[in-house]
């Protein structure tokens, strides 16, 4: 008899990297927990502070598997160790910490705040990739220090519309030419990759034509988007180590789908079809390309059966102390009520350990490889 998945409690196999581990299968709440990153309020240990307990008690429970810091998480480097080393200290299983410092104009660990300033990708473009794979290594260095394991970077989208609102106003491409956004991109992950973090690149399929801001609405790159765009992708995914992620986008491409990447089945299967078997995370679930045209349920269900293993949720737009949680009881109810197959949930939760397994591991890498 085939026993629900919410029932199990025993200890599975699998093979990471030719070896065999054992790995505890944990409740349903707790798998889908894996599934989901989550933004909170507060920048330091306050256990007197209502929202600081809600999300401890949500890392505690295994209801989430992950946070995402902000501006409003950070004030200065001792508050910020203390705090994700009390949230890390408390989660059943090993907890993402993840930040966005892309660098630029994408940074939450800002100089007015004692941190070393990272240059954005446009200037790092123009340098050599030994330079950029330098500025990558010491800011993952700083902050593995600082308890924090995610870096949602490197942008590889090609800076093909200088002025979209998204990318190339911001410098956030490394280049208007794929080969030089590849090289520049490989660098910078490597250097994170090399000082034991996981990172994620983004925005698939390519965020660079877009004449809109996902964060906003509706983004439709229907007209604007060029096959250049995939060439990063192809280039980079093949090299792709135990701690890559890759981010989705909210853009919407009818010429191969009529919903966003990030909701798409057939974006998914084109990263799965490139050989990419690591972690797919969603970009954030509460912009407003996907609040304003889905409902929270729709969402989560068709994000997670196009193939998402995480879902972020931001946290900011309209905030919710209780979001990872209320989160994890609509995956939970999507899949007993089997609008998700079980094997979704175990698919994304074997990848999501292993990712984690790996997190502070040094990758062995081809004697070739740019540094």
């Amino acid at each position: 008899m085939k026993l629900p998945i919410w029932s199990w409690s025993i200890i599975a196999l699998f093979i990471v990297g030719g070896g065999v581990h054992y790995l505890t299968l944990n409740t349903l709440e707790q798998m889908t927990g894996q599934m989901i990153i989550t933004g909170f309020n507060g920048h330091k240990v306050h256990k007197n502070s209502d929202d600081f307990l809600e999300i401890s008690e949500q890392i505690n429970h295994g209801d989430i598997g992950g946070v995402i810091l902000f501006d409003k998480n950070i004030s200065n480097t001792k508050r910020l160790r203390k705090m994700t080393k009390h949230l890390s200290s408390i989660a059943p299983q090993k907890l993402l910490i993840a930040i966005d410092q892309e660098g630029g104009a994408v940074q939450r660990l800002k100089p007015g705040h004692g941190f070393v300033p990272t240059p954005s990708a446009k200037f790092l473009g123009q340098t050599d990739s030994e330079n950029t794979y330098s500025v990558a290594y010491d800011l993952g260095t700083c902050l593995m220090e600082l308890g924090i394991n995610v870096n949602f970077a490197p942008v590889i989208d090609i800076d093909i519309n200088p002025e979209s609102p998204a990318i190339g106003a911001y410098g956030r491409s490394f280049s208007s030419d794929p080969h030089t956004v590849a090289q520049h991109g490989g660098a910078f992950a490597r250097g994170l990759s090399d000082a034991g973090m996981a990172y994620s690149f983004k925005h698939f399929p390519g965020h660079g034509s877009a004449r809109a801001d996902s964060h906003i609405g509706l983004t439709d790159v229907t007209e604007t988007y060029h096959d250049d765009e995939m060439i990063p992708w192809r280039e980079l995914i093949t090299d792709a180590t135990p701690t890559t992620m890759v981010m989705v986008a909210h853009i919407v491409n009818k010429n191969i789908d009529d919903v966003p990447a990030s909701l798409s089945k057939k974006h998914i299967q084109m990263l799965r079809d490139m050989g990419f078997d690591g972690v797919i995370v969603s970009d954030d679930m509460d912009m407003g390309a996907i609040v304003k045209e889905y409902g929270m349920r729709d969402a989560i269900k068709m994000a997670i059966n196009a193939g998402n293993d995480i879902l972020v949720f931001g946290n900011n737009l309209r905030f919710n102390p209780k979001r990872g949680r209320e989160v994890n009881a609509i995956i939970v109810d999507l899949v007993r009520s089997g609008e998700i197959p079980e094997s979704r949930i175990r698919e994304s939760y074997r990848r999501i350990m292993r990712l984690k397994q790996n997190i502070g591991r040094k990758i062995k890498r081809s004697k070739n490889d740019d540094k």
